[in-house]
């Protein structure tokens, strides 16, 4: 009797224990999916016949109440990894902290002088997409007239992606440059930038070519186009700041900055189609709208699979030009992002006049300098041959800027520079047949001089910068001396009076230390004399 007895307690307990491995197993599976919903693995857990059990757990039921776990997955809204990537520009010492964007790369750059606000991997390789027809624009114009009738080949107009950005000309209707450059810009009209790439280049390779030499000679150094449209291709890429620096100089051009500026362009009937073309300005934060930006002076929009969004934008405020450049972006970020870049350059920084054309200045050159650029003079007198401004920080002075001046060939240059940032650069002509009386005419009745604050005089810059550099005076008449003297105090930097201070209580000093000492040595001399 106790074999039986034994079996049947073996088989019940080894029941149990299947059945409580069998319950593990499956809380385990539910655990995993309650934790990773986003896991793509997620659905086929869902067609487990086990899962189904899932929801009789009351751990598992809990686990969706978890804010992280229910929220992040289910916000469409949600900003891609690269809003939280590096912002380069964070890094200056001083500067303002510049806004996080969602574009994986992205460049804030003032369209006067080039200087960079704003850097998020600018010299990343992204793909420009229609943002590449800024280019094709800038080689047409300056390779034509706007006159020019061009004929659109059969290949030009069939040899774009089926779907993609289009006005419908037809193989052999003809447009003028004039027409083609709005249809280019405005409409972003891929058959339009290879016909007209054709009639500029000879063929579309051509004048390709002609795109690479152009942005060569812009010194962009990671930008390779294969096609005038901006259509995808592994080899067609740029870079933000390369990208900034084509947008830059096509906008030196006045009939390129007066196309992207309209909001919309009527093409007129052609030799083909008998009816007008309306073209819309593809830029939202250039036309009437929810996205329209005050101050905004056109751009250039782009959009691939590949791609992703790009967008250049040109703005206008308190005197200041800038240009905005995002690139591997999305539509529903692109426009904010470009509106927070310039928001963040014209709130926080302000333009400064570091040096106005024809303004003089004033150096005293050391010896071996008069020698070797055969100054005939003690002192060299420089003028300014353009005018240099600079972006700074709203709450950071001009004489902030750390300043280094170099001579040769008698030009002067002069870089300024915050910490290890070089921000502008300078050139002066030197004028060594300039005499002192000459000069201190000139600066009194300069009208550059007089138009800039006393904080910016150069002089001062180099008085503070050239540190040793003023030897005697040569002035032919006291009278000179004093006024030269009195001249070169006005215009040394605000330490001056410190400085000043200092030297006077040290010669007093040293005075009153003489006058002890003379006295005793009188007094020893005395009892020397009377023993």
């Amino acid at each position: 009797m106790k074999r039986p007895r034994l079996w049947i307690n073996a088989l019940v307990l080894s029941s149990c224990l299947l059945l409580g491995s069998g319950q593990t197993t499956i809380y385990g599976a539910e655990q995993n999916t309650a934790q990773a919903p986003a896991d793509p693995n997620t659905a086929q857990a869902s067609a487990d016949p086990n899962a189904a059990q899932a929801p009789a757990d009351p751990n598992a039921a809990q686990a969706p109440t978890d804010p992280n776990a229910a929220e992040t997955p289910k916000d469409p809204n949600a900003p891609p990894d690269s809003y939280n990537w590096e912002v380069q520009s964070d890094a200056i010492p001083g500067w303002p902290t510049g806004p996080q964007v969602a574009a994986e790369t992205a460049i804030l750059m003032d369209a006067e002088t080039g200087e960079i606000l704003y850097a998020k991997g600018i010299d990343e390789k992204r793909y420009p997409a229609s943002t590449t027809k800024i280019m094709t624009a800038l080689v047409a114009i300056e390779n034509s007239a706007l006159t020019d009738q061009v004929t659109f080949s059969a290949e030009a107009v069939n040899g774009i992606e089926p779907g993609s950005t289009h006005i419908g000309i037809k193989p052999g209707e003809i447009l003028t440059m004039e027409q083609s450059l709005y249809a280019i810009l405005l409409a972003s009209a891929n058959e339009v930038s290879s016909g007209v790439a054709e009639f500029v280049g000879g063929s579309i390779p051509d004048f390709v070519n002609m795109m690479n030499t152009r942005a060569e000679e812009l010194g962009c150094k990671n930008t390779h186009f294969v096609n005038a449209n901006g259509l995808h291709d592994p080899e067609h890429y740029t870079t933000a700041r390369d990208l900034a620096n084509i947008a830059r100089e096509a906008f030196k051009n006045e009939t390129f900055r007066s196309i992207i500026g309209e909001e919309y362009y009527i093409e007129p009937k052609t030799n083909i189609t008998d009816e007008e073309r309306w073209l819309n300005n593809h830029h939202k934060m250039l036309v009437t709208g929810d996205l329209h930006y005050d101050g905004c002076l056109g751009g250039k929009t782009g959009y691939t699979s590949d791609a992703g969004n790009t967008l250049v934008t040109y703005a206008q405020r308190n005197g200041m030009y800038l240009i905005s450049v995002v690139l591997a972006d999305n539509a529903v970020y692109q426009y904010p992002d470009t509106a927070a870049l310039l928001d963040y350059g014209f709130s926080n920084f302000h333009k400064a006049v570091l040096a106005q054309k024809g303004e003089v200045q004033c150096l005293k050159p050391l010896p071996i300098e008069r020698y070797l650029y055969n100054l005939t003079k003690s002192k060299m007198m420089t003028r300014f041959t353009d005018t240099v401004t600079v972006d700074l920080p709203a709450d950071l002075p001009v004489e902030d800027l750390t300043r280094k001046t170099s001579l040769e060939k008698k030009e002067q240059t002069t870089e300024y520079y915050l910490g290890e940032q070089l921000l502008a650069v300078s050139h002066a002509e030197v004028c060594p047949t300039l005499t002192l009386p000459e000069f201190l005419e000139t600066v009194k009745s300069s009208p550059a001089n007089t138009a800039r604050a006393a904080a910016q005089s150069s002089i001062a810059d180099q008085s503070s910068t050239s540190a040793g550099r003023t030897p005697k005076t040569s002035s032919s008449s006291l009278g000179d001396f004093f006024q030269e003297l009195n001249y070169n105090f006005q215009n040394m930097p605000k330490w001056k009076y410190p400085a000043l201070i200092f030297l006077v209580t040290a010669v007093i000093f040293y005075i009153v230390l003489l006058i002890i000492k003379i006295k005793r040595h009188r007094k020893k001399k005395k009892r020397k004399n009377t023993r």
